[in-house]
């Protein structure tokens, strides 16, 4: 078949535990983690979604250069995200989508319940390699 449907809550939490420890200010971050493209598998760019409370971490602080230069695109499906792009406050509500260069240093907090993200990312001008 060349199509599949799934729900984000029949996607499995898949962070190995610890594994976001290096980058996490919160001690559960990544509880709900959901690696889209694995669970569809998706192999032509990469996909991930997360979910999280008000004043809880969505996006931990990063920036792509060290990891290959991946850019990323981030789309917020329901709730709203206060996101820090070098410093700089963006205000992203259900529906919009924030556009993120490697360099760019990233973090998000969720301002509402239930606010959840996809992020989809890949290197420019190069086929995607899962990792």
């Amino acid at each position: 078949m060349g199509w599949r449907l799934a729900q984000l809550a029949d996607v499995p939490s898949t962070a190995a535990p610890g594994f976001w420890n290096e980058w996490a200010r919160e001690p559960d971050y990544g509880e709900r983690w959901h690696s889209v493209g694995e669970h569809l598998g998706i192999t032509g760019f990469g996909v991930n979604a997360y979910q999280a409370d008000a004043g809880r971490e969505l996006i931990v602080p990063h920036s792509e250069t060290e990891f290959g230069g991946q850019e990323e695109l981030y789309i917020v499906t329901s709730g709203r995200a206060r996101f820090s792009c070098d410093g700089e406050p963006v205000e992203v509500a259900a529906g919009g989508l924030l556009h993120v260069t490697h360099e760019v240093v990233r973090e998000a907090v969720a301002l509402e319940d239930g606010t959840a993200i996809i992020c989809v990312g890949g290197v420019p001008g190069q086929p995607y390699t899962p990792s």
